[in-house]
């Protein structure tokens, strides 16, 4: 891991404005996806980001790419900030910057072929690969993430979900980046090839020095390939630090919830406690006051209520609790084996 920064993301904001679906009915209301959100991303690193369906990843991983414009804050790519380039500069520095995709089935055009798949970034950035030597490169493509070169030319409904997933992660190494943004990328496999295309990115990894932005939900897949990790609720990381640290120490009983929640492969450990968070997520566009945790913590107390909490370093992780240095949670985490936690 390379001591070079090369994505910092500063205070990044992102702001909805919402239809009004009601006729004379007042200004449109807006939705908070993303508060104030910093992190900072180094080759041949990966930060896990997890958090319920709601809480705000996806909207942050596009901010990152600029796919949606942030309402507020600065993405630094390689020491350039993005809001201050141009859309052709801005479009240029993105090749830069890849995505792979959730659903392997929906993420490829069905009509084209796996050759034309591949070949269709070096389109629209031919500086990249010279037209005499894009087949080499396509076959080297393919090998790559253990498919064949005879593969070129059939279509995706002729794969199966963990080769398309394959494909995706070509394509995203067609444009040669140096980040890659991987919004949930196996989730929708089945835990056996889960597996493969998580040791595949790692293998890419090692052998590439790319850095991931990694989205899941499934806290054992972040355990296994992160360095650290980010906790996102309503919008806000409400804890962040190595990702040993936050497994083994977690400071914020969100992320206790999160974790007495992870499968444990051992039926002498059944009786373990398992924290069930009572109620919904909160609406987004009418948060709670104050901790935007408190309707669902068995913690909370008027204080949270009434005061959002700051920012504090306690024990290596930044925690965004108003009690975080005097709770102790080692006794509904004396049972989790981090070993267990592992794909």
């Amino acid at each position: 891991m390379s001591d070079k920064t090369i994505l910092e993301v500063r205070d990044l904001h992102k702001r909805y404005t919402l239809r009004n679906r009601r006729l004379f009915s007042g200004a449109a209301e807006t939705l908070d996806a993303v508060k104030n959100v910093s992190f900072s991303l180094q080759p041949g690193e990966t930060i896990g980001l997890v958090g319920e369906s709601g809480c705000g990843k996806s909207s942050l991983a596009r901010s990152v790419l600029y796919l949606d414009t942030p309402s507020a804050g600065s993405t630094i790519f390689d020491g350039r900030d993005m809001s201050s380039l141009s859309n052709k500069e801005r479009r240029l520095m993105r090749r830069h910057i890849q995505v792979i995709f959730q659903d392997p089935y929906s993420s490829l055009d069905p009509r084209f072929t796996i050759r034309r798949i591949l070949q269709e970034p070096w389109n629209v950035f031919p500086d990249i690969v010279h037209p005499s030597k894009r087949e080499s490169r396509l076959s080297e493509l393919l090998n790559l993430v253990g498919l064949h070169a005879s593969d070129a030319d059939r279509y995706p409904h002729q794969f199966s979900g963990g080769q398309r997933q394959r494909i995706g992660i070509a394509r995203a190494l067609a444009l040669e980046p140096k980040v890659i943004v991987c919004d949930e990328p196996v989730s929708a496999l089945d835990v056996s090839v889960q597996a493969q295309v998580v040791n595949l990115l790692e293998d890419l990894q090692s052998e590439l020095g790319l850095a991931y932005l990694f989205i899941a939900h499934d806290l054992s897949v972040v355990h296994h390939i992160s360095d650290s990790v980010m906790v996102m609720y309503l919008g806000e990381v409400v804890e962040s630090g190595p990702v040993e640290s936050v497994f083994v120490n977690p400071k914020h009983p969100y992320t206790v919830a999160l974790l007495s929640a992870v499968p444990i492969p051992d039926p002498n450990l059944r009786d373990r406690e398992i924290i069930v968070l009572e109620g919904e997520v909160p609406n987004p566009m009418s948060p709670p006051s104050g901790c935007a945790f408190h309707p669902r913590c068995r913690h909370a107390t008027q204080l949270c209520k009434q005061t959002v909490p700051p920012v504090s370093q306690v024990d290596g992780t930044m925690v965004r609790c108003h009690f975080a240095s005097q709770l102790d949670f080692s006794a509904h985490l004396q049972h989790l084996s981090l070993a267990g936690a592992k794909v």
